[in-house]
């Protein structure tokens, strides 16, 4: 039952990013993708997420254009993630840094808080992109400047690529 003055389409509309999010996660791609054509292509986490569609299917190249397009839509000035610099949230990080969550889905309100974390994840993905189409040289170009964070795939796919 509806709230008195509220309706169904104002609910959806609101909670859209989330429940795209949520759909991803559960790889209900197919679905994702429908709601996503329907966004704006303004929006970065739009374009992310849309390229996590692409990525699940190994459409390395489409990825890579999404990603590029949610990359020149960041904030200009990316400052600091607001983080806390404690060691709970130190040891949090590094544990995360091991993890595949940069190819989990994202929202706006994630990328107002959190964009440079959000332009970390971009290229995190890239990387894997050019490293699964065989772009050392591409690898190494993008790769580099994150290898200080210690980021798994990142220190992973500069060795391969520093091998070759």
């Amino acid at each position: 039952m509806a709230l008195l003055g509220s309706t169904y389409e104002n609910s959806a509309q609101g909670n859209e990013d989330e429940f795209i999010a949520q759909l991803l996660q559960q790889n209900k791609y197919v679905e994702a993708s429908e709601l996503l054509r329907k966004e704006s292509a303004e929006e970065p986490s739009t374009l992310f997420n849309m390229a996590l569609c692409h990525y699940w299917v190994e459409q390395f190249q489409e990825t890579l254009l999404y990603l590029d397009q949610a990359q020149l839509r960041l904030p200009a000035s990316i400052r600091a993630s607001g983080l806390s610099n404690n060691p709970l949230s130190t040891t949090l990080s590094t544990k995360q840094n091991r993890s595949d969550g940069y190819t989990q889905p994202i929202t706006k309100k994630y990328v107002t808080l959190f964009a440079p974390l959000v332009a970390e994840a971009i290229i995190r993905l890239k990387t894997d992109c050019w490293l699964r189409l065989g772009n050392y040289a591409k690898v190494i170009e993008i790769a580099t400047p994150l290898a200080n964070k210690n980021y798994k795939n990142i220190n992973e796919a500069l060795q391969v690529a520093q091998n070759q």
